[in-house]
C-alpha cells in the first residue's frame, strides 16, 4: 500500500510515511527544540516522509506552544487530551490517529536523540520489523541517569527479563524511544496501563526481525520527570498482567541484529 506523505504544504504520492509520537506533558519549549532536531534530522531521508504527533496532557502553557508549532508546520499535529492522563494511554491514541506505514515513539523531553531516526529507518528499509535503541551494547550509554535511576532501571530490566521470556532478547526492554513497522500491531488491542509500553509490544506483537541501535541517553532539561513512583507500581501490575496472558505459541522466533556504534 502506498502512503500519501506530506511535502512541504501539500501531499506526495508513493513515499512511505513515518508517524513519530511524542507524549507530552508540561515541556514547556521542549516541543520546540525536539520539532526543529526532528526537521533537521529527517533532511537527510529520502525514501520516507514524517509526520510529528504529539499527544499532549499538559496543563501548563505547552497546548499553546503545540498550537503555535502546527499552524507553522503541517508535518505537526496535535491531540490535546482534557480528561485522560497516562503516557500508556497516550501511545495507545497516538498508534491509533498515526497515518504511517512505520511508527516511532520517542519521550519529548530530548532525552532520545531525534539525529537517531535516520539511522533506524535505514534498518527498516533492510526489513526490520522493529527497530530498539539500546543504552547498554557497545556504544551506548545510560550517562543521562543518577545513581538511583541507574538502580530502578537495572531492576525494571531484571523483571521483565525474569518475568516474561519474549523480552529477553533485548538489552533495553524498557526504553521509550523504538520505531516499529505498523502491522506488528495488528491483531490485538492494548492494554495501556503501564509507561513501558515497549514491553507490551515485544511480548504481544507481531514480528520477528529486530535491530538495536546504540544511542547515548541523555539528562532531561525542562519538564516533568515520568518517574513516579505510582508508574513504577504501574509497571509491575503490567507485567504480571502480560505473564497472566502468557506468550502466543503461533509467532516465529525473534532475531536481535545489534549494530556497531
Amino acid at each position: 500500500m502506498q502512503s500519501r506523505a506530506m511535502s512541504g504544504g501539500g501531499l506526495n504520492q508513493g513515499v512511505s510515511l513515518l508517524t513519530i509520537i511524542v507524549p507530552t506533558f508540561n515541556e514547556g519549549n521542549n516541543p520546540v527544540v525536539l520539532s526543529q532536531a526532528v526537521c533537521e534530522a529527517m533532511k537527510t531521508v529520502s525514501r520516507h516522509d514524517f509526520e510529528i504527533l504529539f499527544v499532549d496532557d499538559s496543563t501548563d502553557e505547552t497546548p499553546q506552544v503545540l498550537e503555535r508549532l502546527s499552524r507553522a508546520n503541517p508535518r505537526i499535529r496535535v491531540i490535546h487530551r482534557e480528561k485522560e492522563r497516562g503516557l500508556g494511554s497516550a501511545l495507545v491514541r497516538g498508534f491509533h490517529e498515526a497515518r504511517g506505514e512505520w511508527l516511532a515513539v520517542m519521550d519529548g523531553d530530548l532525552q532520545h536523540p531525534p539525529a537517531l531516526l535516520p539511522r533506524m529507518l535505514a534498518q527498516a528499509d533492510e526489513g526490520m520489523d522493529l527497530i530498539v535503541p539500546s543504552r547498554f551494547i557497545p556504544g551506548g550509554s545510560d550517562g543521562g541517569l543518577f545513581l538511583h535511576r541507574k538502580l530502578v532501571s537495572l531492576v525494571a530490566r531484571g523483571l521483565a527479563w525474569l518475568l516474561l521470556p519474549r523480552t529477553r532478547p533485548f538489552s533495553d526492554p524498557t526504553g521509550g524511544f523504538f520505531m516499529l513497522r505498523r502491522e506488528v500491531l495488528s491483531g490485538w488491542s492494548f492494554d495501556g496501563g503501564s509507561w513501558k509500553i515497549l514491553i507490551e509490544i515485544m511480548v504481544r506483537g507481531n514480528f520477528s526481525r529486530v535491530a538495536e541501535i546504540p544511542y547515548h541517553f541523555r539528562a532531561r532539561d525542562l519538564g516533568t520527570s515520568k518517574m513516579t513512583a505510582a508508574a513504577q507500581i504501574d509497571y509491575i501490575r503490567h507485567l504480571l498482567r502480560l505473564r497472566k496472558i502468557g506468550d502466543p505459541d503461533d509467532r516465529p522466533s525473534v532475531s536481535v541484529k545489534r549494530m556497531t556504534p
